[in-house]
């Protein structure tokens, strides 16, 4: 059976790879976003990562260690490579508070054969947030009578 948390974090990591890229590509160029997760552990304890208030439920979460692969096609190679350029020096000047808020906690740039791609790796946190609550008990009642 397929972990729903492992299944949540490689969507939330695809989601946030979007968010920080700019959305409009030049005319005539075509973008590729390739995210291939390498590596997927638990955080905390066993996931456990503590408490969410509102609902009160239990939180927890997955780190991810993936390889981020942006290739670009089409139009001249002076206009793709200058693309490219801009591209990798956009994703690698984000404020670790802008990459924070989306889940990446690393982001490092690997070189490339290819003058038309880009290859990073990615190190990006998800930690749950529960729609609903567990039921969490708050009253233990024992009938048990002492022996004699």
């Amino acid at each position: 059976m397929p972990d729903v948390l492992v299944q949540g974090a490689l969507a939330a990591l695809d989601s946030a790879i979007a968010s920080l890229l700019p959305s409009t590509v030049p005319g005539g160029m075509t973008r590729t976003v390739r995210v291939e997760p390498r590596h997927i552990r638990p955080l905390g304890l066993g996931g456990y990562v503590g408490n969410h208030l509102e609902p009160d439920a239990g939180r927890f979460g997955r780190r991810v260690q993936a390889r981020l692969s942006i290739a670009v096609t089409g139009g001249n190679d002076t206009a793709a490579r200058t693309y490219v350029a801009g591209l990798g020096t956009e994703l690698l000047c984000l404020s670790r508070s802008e990459r924070l808020a989306r889940g990446v906690q690393r982001l490092d740039r690997l070189p490339a054969e290819d003058p038309r791609t880009l290859a990073f790796d990615v190190d990006f946190e998800f930690i749950s947030t529960p729609s609903t609550g567990e039921g969490v008990i708050t009253d233990l009642v024992l009938d048990i009578e002492p022996d004699g």
